[in-house]
């Protein structure tokens, strides 16, 4: 069944630049809509929303982006594509119904709700397409860097709700509050180092690895763009801060001979995850003039921790017969 869900190869450079184009055009729409909900939630009163079409002229650009493309090349096959887009315009149909009749979700009901999961579902298959149909199986063209990153992307808007640079007021209460704030670094964290063994398996270039975790914040940071323009750029700045540290682990990995470097590489991702978070809660605390909570050695371990799990995670990545990444 998904061999005949296969899409077929586009080669034409300027058709992947379209498809770039239609990736960021609806997912930074679903970003300025989860920034809507949080920062204008009692402003919004009916689906029919500036923020929502962004997201539906997004979608429409990728349909009619992919319809021009798939006639151009006369390939009419129903691909993983199309089912992605079909499912998407159902679960767009059924969010405009569920808003109608139940009113606006608050708190992390939109995040899961049965109209939303199928949107995020749709996304998947449409990212999976664009993913799937690069030119080279052995190789990342830049538009399937894209789909990596947002797909990653995807997946942080999906758990935004345990995100650490998205609630940063997590981290100065000390009650139950700490226990969410610890797990929102781990989760996050071993999501990067995840990430990280399933590209490094496709050989992306250094700064090809940068790019995948830069797309990420810069997606996260339009979360900020309707309420707190200085977390956007704080998160901006992480971003780009994250994405040199992934070169130059990734440089380390492809430079050493090292038994165990894929499993040390991932270690270092993820401890570099949870030191910006580090960085990140200093910051606020020194800007806002707010008192410190975590205590040296608490701060320390969320950065040691996801080192731990980083570690365990980079095991994932090779064969246990031979210590070879799986490729």
């Amino acid at each position: 069944m998904f061999d005949k869900l296969a899409p077929t190869p586009i080669t034409e450079k300027k058709y992947r630049y379209l498809m770039i184009v239609a990736m960021v055009w609806m997912f930074t729409g679903a970003w300025v809509d989860s920034s809507a909900h949080t920062f204008l939630l009692d402003e919004i009163e009916t689906f029919f929303t500036p923020w929502h079409a962004l997201l539906y002229t997004g979608y429409g650009f990728v349909v009619i982006s992919a319809v021009y493309v798939k006639n151009k090349m006369k390939d009419y096959k129903f691909d993983v594509g199309v089912l992605g887009a079909s499912i998407f315009a159902i679960g767009g149909g059924s969010d405009a119904i569920w808003h109608t009749v139940l009113g606006i979700e608050t708190g992390v009901e939109p995040l899961i709700s049965p109209s939303h999961l199928m949107l995020f579902l749709g996304s998947f298959l449409m990212l999976d397409h664009v993913f799937a149909s690069r030119p080279y199986r052995e190789t990342l063209d830049a538009a399937s860097i894209f789909s990596i990153g947002t797909i990653y992307g995807l997946i942080v808007f999906m758990t935004q709700f345990i995100n650490p640079f998205l609630d940063i007021d997590l981290f100065f209460y000390w009650d139950w509050s700490d226990r969410l704030a610890a797990g929102s670094v781990f989760f996050n964290a071993m999501l990067a180092c995840i990430v990280f063994v399933y590209a490094i398996r496709f050989k992306v270039s250094a700064k090809s690895m940068g790019a995948i975790y830069l797309i990420s914040f810069l997606y996260q940071s339009v979360f900020f763009v309707l309420g707190d323009l200085i977390s956007m750029a704080m998160l901006i700045v992480y971003g780009l801060g994250f994405s040199f540290g992934a070169i130059q682990i990734t440089n380390w990995y492809y430079k050493t001979n090292h038994d165990r470097k894929l499993q040390i590489a991932t270690a270092l991702m993820g401890s570099l995850y949870g030191l910006i978070v580090v960085v990140n809660i200093l910051y606020w605390s020194f800007s806002s003039d707010v008192d410190l909570v975590w205590r040296f050695y608490g701060l320390g371990g969320l950065v040691t921790t996801p080192l731990l799990f980083g570690y365990m995670v980079g095991n994932l990545g090779v064969s246990p017969k031979t210590g070879d990444v799986v490729q």
